[in-house]
């Protein structure tokens, strides 16, 4: 049975996002948070889905970011859908993303995200502190691809494919048994024309409430993606710089970077 939402934090709550000043640090109270409204716990679903930009801890040794979090081996039954993307046109979402946040999300957090006015002023947001884990985030979960709790995936291939994504999706997480009127259903409510008519649904509401503060302009999350985005805001130098980066996270490990490099295209 397909369910509606009205709010796509409803059904997928942000896990490790502080909804409001004073409350980073505190997992008990954010969890408290969400549960006000029931959005924590789902009994009418079989399964919950959470977002997040977490990464595995590390097999062995220290931590090489914050973001090392998930016991992916000792939570098997826990399973994490991890999906990376050419870093360039990662960065040049951002660069959109940043821009449209409302002033009254700003004003809650201190006049944070800054404004990006192009994509080199993303690239220095960015790089090469992995600020915004572009690379770092699939260095992380690249050790964990083979786990049978991990399905790792890529933008590039899942643009391609969206219908045969949607079906390794249910089979990894054992939805086995869907109708084909189904999956039409599905791969429609997954559309971007589907998302722009109902925008209201992705405005991301935060504060104490969590539905005081909107964080982006209406409708400004819903937009086509695609690959090769961020060609029209690259230069010969970014292009240098995003090599260079590639080169200095990744470029220690042949296989990582040809499956990464290959999907670019």
């Amino acid at each position: 049975e397909l369910k509606d939402f009205e709010d796509i934090f409803d059904v997928v709550p942000w896990a490790e996002f502080p909804q409001h000043p004073g409350i980073i640090g505190n997992a008990k109270a954010r969890i408290e948070l969400w549960d006000k409204r029931g959005q924590w716990n789902k009994t009418e679903y079989p399964f919950r889905v959470f977002k997040s930009h977490m990464t595995p801890k590390p097999m062995n040794g220290p931590k090489n970011s914050h973001f090392q979090c998930l016991d992916v081996v000792g939570r098997p039954k826990v399973k994490y859908i991890a999906m990376t993307r050419d870093g360039r046109d990662v960065m040049k979402s951002l660069e959109k993303f940043l821009r449209i946040h409302t002033k009254e999300f700003r004003t809650m957090w201190g006049g944070f995200p800054p404004p990006l006015e192009n994509m080199e002023a993303a690239f220095d947001f960015c790089m090469p502190t992995e600020n915004i884990p572009v690379l770092g985030y699939i260095k992380e979960w690249w050790p964990y691809r083979n786990h049978p709790n991990v399905l790792l995936l890529h933008y590039g291939d899942v643009h391609k494919d969206i219908p045969g994504t949607l079906r390794k999706v249910a089979e990894f997480i054992g939805l086995k048994h869907i109708p084909a009127k189904a999956f039409k259903e599905i791969e429609k409510r997954v559309s971007i024309e589907f998302m722009r008519a109902r925008d209201k649904r992705y405005l991301m509401r935060f504060g104490h409430n969590l539905d005081k503060t909107i964080m982006s302009d209406k409708g400004g999350l819903i937009r086509t993606g695609g690959i090769g985005t961020a060609k029209d805001g690259l230069n010969e130098e970014l292009d240098k710089r995003f090599e260079e980066h590639m080169q200095k996270h990744i470029g220690d490990d042949s296989e990582l970077m040809k499956w990464y490099k290959d999907r670019m295209k």
